[in-house]
């Protein structure tokens, strides 16, 4: 790719960032334009490629697809995803993560500078959030669940980053941080997800035999398949204590309790709504849970691809003994029980994996093994 390529693609990624954390830091008004000229770079890009030629057949069926998916459900989510990993195919994951991982903690610096200034938004909020009044911070951002979202993709993408550069002491630091700052913005499942993410982090760094990596492998695929049919079974078998409030009978209340009560609303959706092939279009009734919003949104098609595409990542990362990525995989697997990410591109880091997707297949059989950049 020539230094038009490059520089065009890197001017999109720019446009994601923005897109990304717009909406929830600082409204997102002109959303619409960024997204169309972060596309058209993208596009350029894949026309700057010398052998763009030699590829026109799967230019066309990616085409056809987005824009198939654009009528369906006049969304352009689809063709995003499509035109980055087009651009992105010869271009390493692990700059771009880096990028936006810099990038989302300068803005959430900036607006919580602001907040406290009293120039942006505000620093709290006190509301009823679920069946209390509570005050909750956000800081400069307009929802605490926003800010407790883009806080965990900050300490995501920066473990895997610097994770094996930290030392004990430092990691303890971060760790400390990060639990204060997700309770402040009262996220239960923010707090859950990085402890998680923190420990299994640290763990990684000592599995040094062949051995101990497959057990984690293993592990790691079992947990992400047993959330997944946790999630499905919840939204067909949730058993409600009362169609007027949102909890559920004996076993379902206290596991609706610990999601706040997303089962319900995951069994609700599923009640009134048929499942979708291709996603129904402009549909708001889906919950936060990840999974059950792109089935409705993006369709049963969609959400297949995705999770044939989860684990053959997961499989390949662990085949690189990239073993930070295969942690970055399970904690955004796991906050998808919070929220409804999974269809972005510039909000689900395992979408970032996939960059350099012809790279890998060149490289197939000659390098096995991923050494991050210090």
């Amino acid at each position: 790719m020539d230094a038009t390529g490059k520089i065009t693609f890197w001017a999109g990624i720019l446009c994601e960032l923005i897109v990304s954390v717009s909406g929830y830091a600082f409204g997102g008004y002109h959303e619409p334009v960024i997204i169309i000229m972060g596309m058209l770079f993208f596009s350029i890009s894949i026309c700057m490629h010398p052998e763009w030629k030699r590829n026109w057949l799967l230019y066309l069926i990616c085409a056809v697809v987005g824009l198939g998916y654009y009528y369906l459900q006049s969304s352009a989510l689809i063709l995003r995803i499509l035109l980055i990993l087009l651009a992105g195919r010869e271009q390493k994951a692990e700059p771009v993560i880096k990028f936006f991982f810099w990038g989302t903690l300068v803005i959430m610096i900036y607006t919580a500078f602001l907040s406290v200034l009293g120039l942006h938004n505000t620093v709290s909020l006190t509301q009823h959030f679920r069946h209390e009044e509570e005050t909750r911070y956000c800081f400069g951002f307009y929802h605490p669940n926003g800010f407790a979202f883009f806080l965990f993709r900050t300490l995501v993408l920066g473990l895997y980053t610097y994770g094996k550069q930290l030392k004990f002491w430092m990691m303890a630091v971060v760790a400390s941080v990060s639990m204060i700052l997700f309770w402040m913005a009262g996220s239960k499942m923010g707090l859950t997800a990085a402890v998680c993410v923190i420990m299994a982090f640290w763990l990684v760094r000592f599995l040094k035999t062949v051995q101990a990596q497959k057990k984690f492998y293993f592990l790691g695929n079992s947990l992400m398949a047993l959330e997944v049919l946790f999630i499905m079974i919840s939204m067909v078998c949730f058993v409600p204590s009362a169609e007027i409030d949102l909890t559920g009978v004996g076993f379902w209340q206290i596991l609706n309790e610990l999601t706040t009560g997303r089962l319900f609303f995951i069994h609700k959706t599923y009640l009134a709504y048929p499942i979708p092939l291709w996603g129904y279009q402009g549909f708001m009734e889906a919950t936060e849970v990840g999974f059950v919003n792109a089935l409705y949104n993006q369709g049963f098609i969609f959400l297949l691809v995705y999770f044939v595409a989860l684990f053959y990542l997961f499989y390949r990362m662990y085949r690189k003994k990239d073993m930070p990525a295969l942690v970055l995989i399970l904690g955004f697997t796991l906050y998808a029980m919070a929220e409804a990410f999974l269809p972005y591109f510039n909000k689900n880091g395992i979408w970032m994996l996939f960059l350099g997707w012809s790279l890998y297949w060149a490289r197939e059989g000659k390098e096995t093994v991923i050494v991050h950049e210090d």
